[in-house]
């Protein structure tokens, strides 16, 4: 969203590529795949019409292609975007204009560094970078999480806190871990 705001990105143009856990694939893929069946390889699902591309286009105002992938781990999400830059973008840093959107966001971490799942495992944090691709035209954007923390129970404790005045961080500073 910080991209399209700053106007760096066409909005109309928007791929997102998102693996997806075990655990994010929803009870219907849970039912029919097992970790165990899973485990070695990857596929993806809910091709062209996926229930969350309407979600997406709403908050961004803007057109997605979107296709979640399930990857072979129990927990945690791995989304890639890609855009065809506007002519602002060649003058702008996209990892620049990521970490002036996030400075005072306490679970947000923006970094050079392509991010990994396995840093957000059992955290409210998600990890993002951002890169500008002359050669292509194109902006590209990454962002890690854990489904089942930031994705779910983490973002509505956060939530939850703003919504009562209590400190945005509290009760989410641990680390619980299941599966």
């Amino acid at each position: 969203m910080p991209l399209i705001q700053a106007g760096l990105v066409d909005a109309n143009r928007i791929v997102v590529n998102a693996a997806s856990g075990v655990s994010g694939a929803g009870r219907a893929a849970n039912a029919a795949n097992m970790f165990c069946e899973i485990d070695g390889s990857m596929r993806a699902y809910g091709l062209v019409n996926h229930r969350h591309t309407g979600e997406i286009e709403a908050l961004l105002d803007a057109q997605v292609l979107f296709t979640p992938s399930l990857a072979p781990m129990s927990r945690g999400i791995l989304s890639v975007a890609t855009a065809p830059a506007t002519s602002k973008a060649a003058a702008t840093d996209a990892l620049e204009c990521l970490e002036a959107a996030y400075s005072g966001a306490p679970f947000v971490t923006v970094s050079e560094r392509s991010p990994a799942t396995k840093w957000t495992l059992g955290t409210n944090r998600a990890h993002l970078t951002a890169r500008y691709d002359a050669r292509t035209g194109s902006v590209l954007a990454i962002a890690a999480l854990d489904n089942l923390v930031k994705g779910a129970a983490g973002q509505a404790i956060q939530c939850a806190n703003l919504m009562f005045g209590l400190d945005e961080t509290a009760g989410l500073e641990m680390t619980g871990v299941t599966p």
